[in-house]
């Protein structure tokens, strides 16, 4: 073969040895900036049962409304944990604020974590409720068998790889409606409302 044919192989090659370097360095930058990416967790009510809701609207007495709240946090991220601080809920019921509790942030962990369950109780002196709620809860239970409350997920989160740490955020997911269904039998006995089936959240 001819130097100068050679010449124009060897100098062939290099340049699709360098187009296939710089192919796989695009496509592994690429792939490393999609899982580095932050996502935010998203979240999940599992359950929401209602205990002691007064049917009789027009007694006014002191009275516990105990709500039992059930969730779940997932991290979508495949490289990245979820640090979480301040967590806060809020109940609501239309547009009315029932109650609000804070919540014991998961511990810290090394590990990407999945799933985080979360459960909490509110008890609510009917006293509390703003004027006219209880009222709109019965009307709305008598309509439809059923009373549509929401819940606000409230948290400054901070995603971590290894050492390295981002800057924190604060993130705010709504879960609404959430359809609490009661018997249809009006008695002491069937105060209890339990939520119909799981509810997805949405940011804020």
């Amino acid at each position: 073969m001819p130097t100068t044919d050679r010449n124009f192989y060897l100098n062939l090659l290099h340049f699709a040895g360098a187009v296939i370097i710089t192919c796989l360095m695009a496509m592994t930058i690429t792939l490393l900036c999609i899982l580095l990416k932050p996502h935010f967790p998203s979240f999940e009510v599992t359950s929401l049962t209602v205990t002691s809701m007064p049917i009789n609207t027009t007694v006014h007495q002191k009275h516990a409304v105990t709500f039992d709240f059930q969730g779940l946090l997932e991290n979508p991220n495949a490289l990245l944990v979820v640090w979480y601080a301040k967590l806060h809920l809020v109940l609501w019921f239309n547009n009315s604020s029932l109650a609000s509790l804070p919540l014991e942030p998961p511990p810290l962990s090394n590990k990407v974590q999945t799933n985080t369950p979360f459960q909490a109780r509110f008890a609510v002196d009917t006293e509390k409720f703003p004027g006219g709620v209880l009222r709109e809860m019965a009307a709305q239970r008598r309509a439809h068998g059923s009373v549509n409350f929401a819940i606000t997920l409230r948290a400054w989160i901070k995603f971590k790889l290894g050492g390295l740490g981002f800057k924190p955020r604060f993130m705010s997911l709504g879960c609404s409606p959430l359809q609490v269904a009661f018997s249809p039998e009006y008695n002491d006995k069937n105060e209890t409302g339990i939520l119909v089936a799981p509810s997805e959240c949405y940011a804020d």
